[in-house]
């Protein structure tokens, strides 16, 4: 049986739209469970039914956090995931402004 750090090395690092290692982490002593697993960023995306702009911000910390492992996206730069970070969280806010004043 393969280990769930084995399986995530199995995924292309250069492949676009499909499972990828730098959306994967493996979380070895989890607080609830017994066992070791994998992650999946898309998983935890669903479970909380995050916003498309929610999810584009966890995803892009995510790709960062990995990034910082060694486990990087292609092409990843800090500047650009800060910027992403921004542009989708300026998305909340004005909507939030939005609604407030609507009341």
């Amino acid at each position: 049986m393969q280990s769930a750090e084995q399986i995530i090395k199995q995924a292309d690092p250069t492949s676009g739209g499909g499972s990828v290692n730098y959306y994967s982490v493996c979380v070895d002593y989890p607080q609830h469970c017994p066992n070791a697993y994998v992650a999946e960023c898309e998983d935890i995306i669903e479970a909380l039914g995050l916003t498309f702009d929610e999810a584009c911000i966890f995803k892009e910390i995510w790709r960062t956090a990995n990034a910082r492992k060694g486990n990087a996206k292609k092409g990843h730069t800090f500047m650009r995931a800060a910027e992403k970070i921004y542009h989708y969280a300026s998305r909340i806010l004005v909507r939030a402004n939005r609604s407030i004043e609507s009341k």
